[in-house]
């Protein structure tokens, strides 16, 4: 190869030599160059925003919280507080943030003593059954104490919250507590009819009373917040918040220091009672005893205490206003003979001669007074209560016609009452025997029918909205609760009238029913005798069992569940009532009449005091 050529090959591979080393010179230095942006960014997260990212490392999250409405109060007609909310220190587990359950329970033992064994046995049962993604309370309410004890300690709980809640509170404890009722944990029939959305927040719902009744008016709307926690489940900041719409307050009829003193007066006996206000069918005192606890039930009632309330013989969980079923007895007889006034079967003068009992067919209908009353009318048969003019009468009218008559009083049926689960009774017919026993009527049954024994069942609430009508000489009013029946729901006060032939027959009736109470022969005498306000009532004993036609009742012989009730209906004053009573006292512990005097003395004398 020429020189020449030899040269040109040797520039050319120098030269190719330099661009590469210059080629090589760049690209190391974009490298470098770089490592110290790298360099520098590392050192600005891991000195500058140390804070920042440490934060997100711990691994925080934004959850969406619902926030529990406040449950309205409960006021009585003078706006006592009957129910309210009280504030109460509760722990709160977030699971997913607790790695060791036992460990956690075990130190806040040690750390809070009064933590029961038998609180973590319900706790863990609450454990099986709950979502594990779902907050879950220890069923255990902490003093200020305590929970100023684990505010100090709470570092040591990671996943366990301090929190304040509300919790319904029944101040007045056992009184009024078959009206009001109570609130309790949602269970699973409960919650297959709820619509869950409104219930989000809160655990409770009305049980019983009142509080269930009015649920949809007192539970209010929840919330919603967002919120940022930590990866040990403490809540950093709340980002956004929708408030709760707190549930209405409500206003009862009830008057608390009306019902405290039927309730103490009664303490001892298994009774029913209900005061209305005929003019507005408004319930001034509705009076079951004895009673329970309400706040016994607001958190789970325990399995010791329940027992001890079904086993109680005086049955306390009954609501015998509403639920208890018993014969009217003789506090029927002034609605019968209304009822013969009405259809012409007899004059309010005829009198017939009482020789003490009824015969019909061979069989004798005994009068409660052995020796008879002698020659009476519809008058002194209502003053003295005589069986054997009822047991004629009742026979002259048929029992379809004391049927229908008695129906718009609101016998046989429910009443109306803003309570749920009333009882219907038994206003007996031709036709309600035949269907219900498939046996024919006899014309002894539709005797003793008039007289108020027999298949003839009433419930205290039902005698109580008959009593008031009678009192308003025929119109018909709901009898109600609510203090304001505009803000129920699927509730009224329905307003009729009974057809009225001749209101001189009302009036008669009812001036029968004044001297009850004030006339020598009256079965109310005695009792009448210190009434401070006039007032027309009549007095009822109800057979429990029943004894043959030669027997005698004694009551000192007589097991104490089988003796007779006693009863009675009365209002005052007699024209323009401000209050109709209503009470039946079971097995006649103490006599009725009396019992309704001393209510209705205590009203007026707590009206004129009001008034002055």
């Amino acid at each position: 190869m020429p020189f020449k050529h030899r040269q040109q090959s040797f520039d050319d591979q120098h030269q190719q030599k330099r661009l590469f080393r210059s080629r090589l010179y760049f690209a190391l230095g974009f490298v470098f160059i770089l490592f110290l942006i790298l360099l520098s960014r590392m050192a600005y997260l891991q000195w500058v925003n140390f804070q920042h990212y440490h934060a997100m490392a711990e691994g925080n999250r934004i959850s969406i919280e619902a926030i529990p409405p406040v449950r309205g109060k409960i006021y009585d007609r003078n706006n006592i507080i009957i129910a309210e909310n009280r504030p109460v220190f509760v722990l709160e587990f977030v699971r997913n943030n607790i790695k060791d359950m036992d460990s956690s329970l075990f130190h806040l033992k040690n750390t809070l003593p009064n933590i029961s064994d038998k609180t973590l046995e319900e706790f863990f049962k609450r454990l099986k059954i709950t979502n594990r993604y779902k907050l879950i309370h220890l069923p255990y309410f902490l003093s200020e104490e305590e929970a100023a004890i684990f505010s100090v300690n709470s570092h040591k709980f990671p996943g366990i919250n301090l929190t304040a809640k509300l919790k319904r509170h029944y101040p007045f404890g056992k009184s009024a507590v078959h009206a009001l009722g109570y609130v309790g944990k949602i269970n699973q029939k409960e919650l297959a009819r709820i619509d869950t959305a409104k219930y989000r927040a809160t655990n409770v719902i009305g049980k019983l009373g009142i509080e269930k009744q009015y649920e949809h008016l007192l539970h209010g709307t929840p919330g919603v917040q967002q919120i940022e926690t930590n990866a040990r489940g403490r809540i950093i900041r709340k980002l956004e918040t929708q408030p709760a719409i707190a549930g209405k307050d409500i206003q009862l009829t009830l008057d608390m220091e009306l019902q405290q003193y039927i309730e103490q007066y009664l303490t001892k006996h298994r009774a029913a009672v209900i005061v209305t206000e005929p003019s507005s069918g408004e319930i001034l005192a509705f009076v079951s005893t004895p009673g329970y606890d309400p706040n016994l039930f607001v958190d789970g009632i325990s399995h010791e205490n329940y027992q001890a309330l079904l086993n109680d013989p005086y049955l306390p969980l009954i609501n015998r206003p509403l639920n208890g079923l018993y014969p009217p007895a003789s506090t029927v007889k002034p609605f019968i003979g209304l009822a013969a006034l009405e259809h012409n079967i007899i004059s309010f003068e005829k009198t017939i001669f009482d020789p003490g009992y009824f015969e019909f067919k061979n069989h004798r209908y005994r009068n409660w007074k052995k020796d008879g009353h002698g020659i009476v009318d519809m008058s002194s048969s209502i003053v003295q209560s005589c069986d054997t003019y009822f047991y004629k009468l009742g026979l002259d009218m048929g029992v379809n016609l004391i049927h229908d008559y008695l129906k718009p009083f609101g016998f046989g049926q429910k009443t109306g009452i803003d309570l749920a689960g009333e009882s219907k009774g038994i206003l007996p017919s031709k036709k309600w025997k035949r269907e219900t026993k498939g046996k024919p009527w006899f014309q002894g049954e539709t005797i003793i029918t008039s007289i108020g024994q027999g298949f003839f069942l009433i419930t205290p609430i039902q005698l109580a909205k008959a009593t008031s009508i009678l009192a308003n000489r025929g119109k018909v009013i709901t009898p109600h609760l609510l203090k304001n029946p505009v803000l129920a729901k699927n509730h009224g006060i329905e307003q009729n009238q009974i057809p009225i032939k001749d209101i001189n027959n009302w009036n008669k009736i009812i001036t029968s029913m004044e001297k009850v109470m004030v006339d020598k022969r009256g079965t109310a005498r005695a009792a009448g005798k210190r009434l401070t306000t006039p007032m027309a009532g009549k007095t009822g004993t109800a057979q429990v069992f029943s004894i043959g036609q030669d027997e005698v009742y004694d009551e000192e012989n007589v097991r104490k569940d089988l003796r007779n009730h006693s009863l009675f209906i009365g209002f005052s004053p007699i024209k323009n009532p401000k209050i109709a009573i209503t009470i039946i006292i079971e097995n006649a512990t103490i006599r009725a009449a009396p019992v309704a005097v001393d209510i209705s003395n205590f009203y007026f004398e707590k009206l004129e005091k009001t008034l002055k």
